[in-house]
């Protein structure tokens, strides 16, 4: 649910989904169960990057949403996750399902956390709303707070350019949204210190309008 911090960008991404927040919450269910918009690819590449982090390892979700995935990856792994997100809304709700987890309002591009903090960033779809120009310092951010072998693990909808939204959850809103090429994300990521994993596309199932890429990396 993130935007990178462009300038003149973050009120509005969070504005958006501070008025969707509630209906997000509710509407989304956690990934794993019936009705989730994640397929059995994309699930197992959360598993994969949840298998290879150390016992009790501390973890960012970042652009977090309201906590969805921290749901799922508590049922993985004994893990200490903590999320953040841009909308002060989503946030909320995260708090509200996770009281035990610590959430902070941030955007992606601006962490609130020391250098090295986390053994993994997990940014499920927290790019949507980055142009690729900024992709370069979200990126320094994940790699600045990641400790070295860190592992970090993007999912994101896949394409070129930006596409509009006026509708989402039940609510109008007016946002861009963008598809982001999977080599030249790849790329991005090696520029900023990460080593890649694995990288790979599925095409788009019923209802989804685009194919979904995911990058696995590491820092060395």
């Amino acid at each position: 649910m993130n935007d990178g911090g462009l300038p003149g960008v973050p009120g509005a991404v969070a504005r958006a989904y501070d008025a969707v927040a509630r209906a997000y919450a509710e509407l989304i269910p956690t990934p794993g169960g019936a009705g989730g918009p994640e397929d059995e690819l994309d699930l197992a590449m959360v598993r994969r990057f949840a298998g290879l982090l150390p016992a009790g390892a501390a973890v960012l979700d970042a652009g977090c949403g309201a906590g969805r995935m921290i749901s799922y990856l508590d049922a993985l792994v004994p893990v200490a996750i903590q999320g953040c997100d841009i909308s002060e809304g989503m946030v909320r709700q995260a708090r509200k399902a996770h009281p035990q987890r610590r959430f902070e309002v941030a955007a992606i591009s601006s962490l609130p956390y020391a250098d090295g903090s986390f053994h993994g960033v997990l940014a499920w779809y927290s790019i949507i709303h980055t142009p690729a120009a900024a992709l370069p310092e979200v990126f320094a951010e994940f790699r600045r707070i990641l400790r070295p072998g860190g592992r970090l693990l993007l999912g994101f909808q896949a394409g070129l350019g930006p596409r509009r939204i006026t509708k989402a959850y039940g609510q109008e809103m007016e946002l861009t949204a963008y598809l982001h090429d999977i080599p030249k994300t790849a790329a991005v990521l090696e520029g900023a210190g990460f080593q890649i994993q694995e990288s790979l596309s599925r095409p788009p199932t019923v209802g989804e309008g685009h194919a979904q890429g995911f990058i696995s990396a590491q820092c060395p």
